[in-house]
C-alpha cells in the first residue's frame, strides 16, 4: 500500500493518534482545527478512489449496494458494460445485420436521451468481440475531417493493411495506418483509396454527435466518404449517431448513397424495455422495487432510459438511505420531485418563466398530451397545441420571444418540455 492510501485510510478510520515511525517527518492535522479530521455524523464516501477499481466490496459490506447503484442505473454516463444493457435487443440485431450481412453504413438517429449512445458502446463492444478493429469517435463543434480520420488511423495497426508485409520492421515497430499518409490535408478520395487497403479484419468507425459539429464541409466529406468505401468495396464501414435528421442531411449531400446508407431512428421504449431496466437494476444492485413504483417510474419515464435511469437511481438511493429493502410508490414520487427540482434549477430566467406561464395558462390535458409528443419529436408541436401556446405566448407579452418567424412556437430551452412533464406526473 503506497503511503498515500496509508494516510486515507487512517483518516477513513478516524484515528487520531498517527505512528511517527511509519509516517517519517509527516505530520497531520485537520484543516482548521485541532478536532478529529471527520465528523462520524458527517455523509462519507464509501471507499477509496485509488483502491474502487482494484477490489470490489464484499456482499456484506454496507457500501455493497451502494457500489452497484450507479451500475445499475447509470444516470449521467451512458451504458458502457454488456450487463447494464437492456431493451433495444432487436434494433441492436438489425444494426448488427446490417453491418455484418449486408456491408451497410449505418446512421441512428434520435432525440436526447433516447440511449444512441448507449447502443453505440454495445454495439462497439459486440464488433470487437467478433475481431473487428472499432475506432469510436465523438464528434466536436470544431471536428474537421483531416483531424478526426488522421486520429482515427492513428489506432488502426499497420498489420491490418496489405501494402506491407506482416513481418516487415515497419509492422514489428508498431507503425499505423496514419503512417501511410503524406503531408497532403486529407480527403474523402484520398482516405478511401488508403483504407480499402484494409485486410485481415473489418474497420467500424463510430462517428457519435455527429449533430455537434457545425461544419457543413465536414459533413459533406464524410458523405463523400461513405459513397467512395461503398464504390471500392472497402472492409470499413461507418456508423453514425446523432440528434436529428442526419440521414436526410447526408442524402442531400450525396443523393446516390442512399442505397448504400441504412437509417433507424430510435424511438421512445415501450413499457416492457422500461421494465427491463427496471428489473436489470434490481438485480445489480439487490433493491426490488414494488408494483406501485414500477408503475410510477414507467409512467414518470415516457419512453425514455434517460429518465428511468435518473429516477430510479434516486428513489432507490432514498430507500436505502431509510434502509429499505424495496422502493416504494412514495420513493419514486419523491425522486421525481428531485428530479423536477433539478433540472428547473438549471433553466435560464426566459426559460423557467416560460415553463410558470404554460403551466399557469395552459389546460392541464392539453400541456401534458403537447409535451409528451414535444419529448420525443425534437421539441415540436402538432398544429393545435402549437396554436394553443402560441395564444399564450401573445396574452403573457412574450410573442417576440416565443415565437418563431414562421408563426410557430418555441421552447426556450430543450428542458422545459421535459420540467413540465415532471411537474403534471401523477404521483398518487
Amino acid at each position: 500500500m503506497t503511503l498515500l492510501s496509508r494516510i486515507l485510510t487512517l483518516f477513513r478510520r478516524n484515528e487520531s493518534d498517527f505512528d511517527d515511525s511509519s509516517l517519517g517527518d509527516i505530520v497531520l492535522k485537520p484543516f482548521g482545527s485541532p478536532e478529529p479530521a471527520l465528523d462520524g455524523s458527517l455523509p462519507r464516501f464509501g471507499g477509496l478512489a485509488n483502491e474502487a477499481d482494484e477490489s470490489l466490496p464484499s456482499r456484506q459490506s454496507e457500501n455493497f449496494q451502494r457500489y452497484w447503484l450507479g451500475k445499475a442505473y447509470p444516470m449521467s454516463q451512458p451504458v458502457s458494460e454488456l450487463g447494464q444493457f437492456s431493451g433495444r435487443r432487436d434494433l441492436l440485431a438489425g444494426v448488427i445485420r446490417s453491418i455484418e450481412e449486408r456491408r451497410m453504413h449505418v446512421v441512428i438517429y434520435g432525440d436526447r436521451g433516447i440511449g444512441k449512445t448507449s447502443l453505440l458502446h454495445i454495439l462497439a463492444i459486440l464488433a470487437q468481440d467478433a475481431r473487428y478493429q472499432v475506432r469510436y469517435t465523438s464528434c466536436s463543434e470544431s471536428s474537421d475531417f483531416d483531424s478526426s480520420f488522421r486520429a482515427v488511423a492513428a489506432d488502426i495497426p499497420l498489420l491490418y493493411h496489405d501494402k506491407l508485409d506482416p513481418t516487415s520492421d515497419q509492422v514489428e515497430i508498431g507503425k499505423t495506418v496514419a503512417d501511410l499518409f503524406d503531408d497532403r490535408p486529407l480527403t474523402p478520395s484520398y482516405l478511401s483509396e488508403v483504407l480499402s487497403g484494409i485486410s485481415g479484419t473489418r474497420l467500424l468507425i463510430i462517428l457519435d454527435e455527429f449533430d455537434r459539429s457545425n461544419s457543413e464541409a465536414f459533413r459533406r466529406s464524410v458523405a463523400e466518404l461513405i459513397k467512395n468505401l461503398s464504390d471500392r468495396g472497402s472492409r470499413v464501414q461507418i456508423v453514425i449517431g446523432g440528434v436529428g435528421a442526419n440521414l436526410a442531411e447526408l442524402i442531400r449531400y450525396i443523393p446516390s448513397i442512399q442505397r448504400n446508407l441504412l437509417g433507424i431512428q430510435m424511438k421512445p421504449m415501450t413499457d416492457g424495455e422500461i421494465r427491463e431496466i427496471i428489473d436489470n437494476g434490481q438485480r445489480h444492485c439487490g433493491v426490488s422495487m414494488d408494483s406501485g413504483a414500477t408503475a410510477l417510474l414507467i409512467s414518470a419515464a415516457n419512453g425514455s432510459p434517460y429518465l428511468t435511469n435518473l429516477i430510479a437511481h434516486q428513489a432507490t438511493a432514498l430507500a436505502m438511505d431509510n434502509s429499505k429493502k424495496a422502493v416504494k410508490q412514495k420513493d419514486v414520487a419523491l425522486a421525481i420531485d428531485t428530479v423536477t427540482k433539478e433540472i428547473s434549477d438549471r433553466l435560464d430566467e426566459d426559460a423557467l418563466r416560460q415553463k410558470d406561464v404554460l403551466l399557469a395558462a395552459t389546460p392541464e390535458d392539453v400541456l401534458r398530451s403537447a409535451v409528451k409528443h414535444a419529448l420525443h419529436h425534437f421539441g415540436g408541436l402538432t398544429d393545435m397545441p402549437d396554436e394553443v401556446f402560441c395564444d399564450v405566448a401573445k396574452r403573457a407579452g412574450f410573442a417576440e420571444k416565443w415565437i418563431n418567424k414562421d408563426g410557430r412556437f418555441r421552447f426556450a430551452d430543450d428542458s422545459v418540455p421535459l420540467a413540465i412533464w415532471l411537474s403534471l406526473v401523477e404521483k398518487a
